[in-house]
Formats: structure tokens, sequence, C-alpha cells
């Protein structure tokens, strides 16, 4: 039986890939964790990521109008913990936590290097969503590690070890995978 969920209802849609979205307005950079990230569209390619107006990284995405997001692996948790916690407007989280960048191709905004894969972002529309701005962007451009990931059949999940967040300092990753038995 089913019990009603007062209160963190959104956790009943975790684990969800966690990543880490890097934003860059004049000599500001800036790098956070986010989970709330999905694909919009496949024709124009968008995707939407929801922002407290309250951080810095919203003030830098909507002062540049790009971002990148970068999906990240196991060996990235504390990385993402940190990027998660502690605010970029009082410290220089990229160097605190010794992430390394590397210019993107199409976008003005850095990658993390030895990311799985990154996606470079250019605003297309925002929406008030209630205490989160959603932020719709069009994909600029994508790169994924090719021993890791197919275009055609996403992630290979054994291999690729995408970081999952819980809840909280709780993290998973993919890894065991499961086929359907019967066809439709």
């Amino acid at each position: 039986m089913l019990s009603r969920v007062e209160r963190g209802q959104h956790r009943i849609l975790h684990p969800r890939p966690v990543y880490l979205i890097v934003s860059k307005h004049g000599d500001r950079v800036n790098v956070m964790a986010a989970s709330w990230v999905t694909p919009v569209s496949e024709e124009p390619p968008r995707i939407a990521l929801a922002l407290d107006r309250e951080t810095f990284t919203y003030r830098l995405v909507r002062g540049s109008g790009y971002f990148t997001v970068n999906v990240v692996g196991e060996d990235m948790v504390d990385a993402v913990w940190i990027a998660g916690t502690v605010s970029g407007e009082e410290r220089d989280k990229v160097s605190l936590i010794g992430l390394r960048l590397a210019d993107s191709e199409k976008v003005p905004v850095p990658h993390v290097e030895g990311c799985l894969g990154y996606i470079g972002a250019r605003v297309w529309r925002t929406m008030d969503v209630g205490d989160a701005e959603l932020v719709v962007a069009d994909v600029v451009e994508a790169y994924a590690d090719p021993s890791l990931f197919d275009p055609r059949k996403g992630w290979y999940l054994a291999k690729a070890r995408v970081l999952l967040h819980g809840a909280g300092r709780v993290f998973t990753t993919t890894g065991r995978i499961l086929y359907p038995s019967k066809r439709g």
C-alpha cells in the first residue's frame, strides 16, 4: 500500500543523473551540480534546466545566454558534492574542486575536461515555474566519449557509470542492465 507524500514530492522522481553545469559571463566562471535537466525536443534539439533565481549560476546564464551541461561518472562524486554545496559567488569552485576546463567548440562557455560528454547550450526562452526558472536552451554542440556512448542507443550503461543523485549525500550509478522478457 502506498502512503501519501506531503513534502519532497520531487524525490519520487529520483535518482536522476547529476550534471556539472558550467556558466560564464565576462571573466566570471562557475560550476554547479544539477539533476533537474531534461531533453524537451529532438527537432530542434532543446534541453531544459531548472535554476533557482537566487543562484550565481542563474545570473551568469542570464548574463551570457550560454552554459554547458557536463555528464560525469562516479569518479567525480566529490566534485559534484562540492559544486552543489558551496556558493560560487563567494568562492572560486573551479579552483576549489581542482577542475580542469577546456574551451568548447561553438559556445563561449568551457566544458569540464574528463567528463563523459557535454552539451553546449544557448538560451532560447525562460519561464517562471515557481521557486525556479525553467531555462529552455538550444543544443549548439554535443560531444561524448565514443567508447561509452552510441548516438542510436545512448550510454553503454555497464561501462559509462553515469553518476545519479538520490537525495542529500546519497549518490548511485548505472551498472545493472535489465531487458524486458516480453514483446508487445
